[in-house]
């Protein structure tokens, strides 16, 4: 592939004479392919949770240039829709990626420089995604922005967006950001004035309140003494979490050991190589220390703590539970210490995504009555829906999907893998003293509701490729209905590209089979990726498994992939 060096935009770029030190370095060295993919290929755009993309210079990178580009749409934005509330500020948080704290200060000195106060964190640190979403609702901002590309590789970087409640920017919201970014033509030599006068720190007393939050999760506070015989291995995979999760676990009395080789922040994840919690490759490390240390439980939280991992030590090896296996458990866990309180409140609710396991939604309601809302997939959903609890009646006890995502207290409206890291580990404590894991805990749980089996098939593809394979593959799919697969008839086809179940269209296909069993495909919203979703049910894990793999082998024919 050879690029066309008189490209117009890439002609503007590379005379730009105040182009950013960085990017001109990437331009003279980057290859024919990326300058193709960066100048030619698709422009960053809003996906499942903001805007995330590949590190580097041109308009399908992520960069300062598209930091300042959001930036200057979004204020504009707040200055129409809130006119009268610019000095209640727009908290400012990043991760530990490379250029996430200058393009945090960035975005801070933007924001002023529209007459909008901006909050950052002492000294510009690194702070946990959820700590934003609850900072922003705490100080009753207008809006919340973290730079981080959450759970991606090292290459990435984004930009995520909360409106007033700690909840993502819902779609209407981010498409007039979009619009108006694209009529923004001269970015390169865009120029600004800094009020430094508008650039406060978030008080320690927010921070204090959040932790306390996390700590008032727990069911069994002051049984601090004997939580100390439940030895924990804690991963941060080099990002925010490291200053949260570990310290909140010790004060609450258990044995914690911080796995060294992630335990400081680190752009390059090079002890990680990839620092998403459903991944091998993170979890090589923290394996080796649960064995050394005879730990109990792993548990893990990605760069910006937002998703929860675990492993739990079972008949002397380390068993890693997913998504769809870890909310379940935490749902009957918390479900039964308020129904055990007496603390449950009236028209309890449980928001989890069409894609999620209907397991932990079974225990919800056939245990405990509480109400089920569906979402599309993504946490702004769900906050979307939290945000109508009270013309609708509802009180929230949990919302999560199966992409490790959970939220215990809706103070916070993002995902929170510290209030999940907290949480379990008091149920593993709790089991341990009745001499079992949260594996025989799961299983009692298929005891009662039958045996579930879930996997989730990622096909990964360049950003590039999104409309050359990805789109095809979902065309097929609509064109070729699958009427039978793993001799299972398909009893039920959903499509939701035009809306369903009160939710706007997504590009998702679900195929409900006459077992129980179901699977869904979707493009994935923040990363190049078709994902394929697996749910299995049978008598047995081994059986519902077996299914699983037919369906697969089956699937994987019919696709062509």
């Amino acid at each position: 592939m050879v690029f066309n060096k008189s490209n117009k935009i890439y002609s503007e770029w590379i005379s730009t004479k105040s182009l950013d030190n960085e990017l001109k370095q990437l331009l003279a060295s980057a290859s024919d392919e990326e300058l193709h993919s960066a100048f030619e290929g698709i422009e960053l755009e809003f996906g499942t949770a903001g805007i995330r993309g590949v590190l580097g210079a041109g308009p399908g990178r992520f960069n300062i240039y598209t930091v300042k580009k959001v930036t200057i749409a979004f204020a504009e934005l707040l200055k129409q829709n809130y006119p009268s509330r610019l000095n209640d500020g727009v908290v400012v948080g990043h991760d530990n990626r490379h250029n996430s704290k200058a393009f945090a200060q960035c975005v801070a000195e933007v924001l002023t420089s529209f007459g909008i106060k901006a909050y950052l964190f002492k000294e510009n640190e690194m702070m946990p995604t959820p700590v934003v979403s609850y900072a922003t609702k705490a100080l009753n901002c207008i809006g919340g922005i973290v730079i981080t590309a959450s759970h991606n590789p090292s290459e990435y970087n984004g930009y995520k967006i909360y409106d007033p409640f700690g909840c993502q920017l819902q779609d209407e919201q981010t498409a007039i950001i979009a619009k108006r970014m694209d009529e923004i033509s001269d970015i390169l030599n865009w120029e600004y004035t800094v009020n430094t006068d508008l650039i406060k720190i978030v008080s320690q007393d927010v921070i204090n309140n959040y932790v306390e939050m996390i700590k008032s999760l727990e069911f069994y506070k002051n049984e601090q003494e004997s939580k100390k015989d439940l030895k924990i291995v804690f991963s941060a995979v080099n990002g925010t979490g490291t200053k949260f999760t570990p310290q909140i676990l010790r004060e609450s009395g258990y044995d914690v050991i911080e796995v060294a080789e992630h335990a400081f922040e680190d752009e390059t994840f090079k002890n990680v190589v990839n620092p998403n919690p459903e991944f091998d490759p993170a979890w090589k490390i923290p394996l080796e220390y649960g064995n050394k240390y005879d730990a109990d439980i792993i548990i893990m939280n990605d760069p910006d703590a937002d998703r929860f991992g675990m492993a739990i030590k079972h008949n002397k090896e380390f068993i890693r539970l997913d998504g769809n296996q870890t909310g379940p458990i935490l749902i009957d866990w918390k479900l039964a210490n308020l129904k055990r309180l007496n603390r449950m409140p009236k028209n309890p609710a449980l928001y989890s995504s069409f894609v999620t396991s209907d397991l932990g939604d079974r225990i919800a309601k056939e245990k405990y009555s509480v109400n089920i809302v569906k979402t599309l997939t993504g946490f702004k959903w769900m906050g979307r829906e939290i945000a109508k609890e009270v013309e609708n009646g509802l009180n929230f006890v949990f919302a999560y999907e199966e992409s490790y995502g959970y939220v215990i207290d809706d103070s916070a409206r993002d995902k929170d893998g510290i209030q999940a890291s907290i949480l379990i580990a008091e149920a593993a404590w709790y089991y341990k003293k009745k001499n079992k894991t949260l594996v025989d805990y799961l299983e009692d749980l298929f005891k009662e509701m039958g045996a579930y089996y879930t996997y989730t098939l990622n096909l990964n593809f360049r950003p590039e490729e999104k409309k050359l394979k990805i789109e095809p593959l979902m065309k097929s799919l609509r064109a070729n209905p699958i009427s039978e697969i793993a001799a299972l008839k398909v009893i039920k086809v959903e499509d939701y590209i035009d809306g369903m179940h009160n939710m706007p269209g997504q590009d998702l296909l679900k195929f409900y089979l006459e077992d129980k069993s179901w699977f869904a495909v979707r493009p994935s919203g923040t990363e190049p990726k078709l994902k394929i979703y697996f749910i299995g049910v049978g008598e047995n894990v081994k059986e519902a498994q077996i299914k699983v793999e037919e369906i697969i082998k089956e699937l994987k024919a019919k696709m062509n992939i």
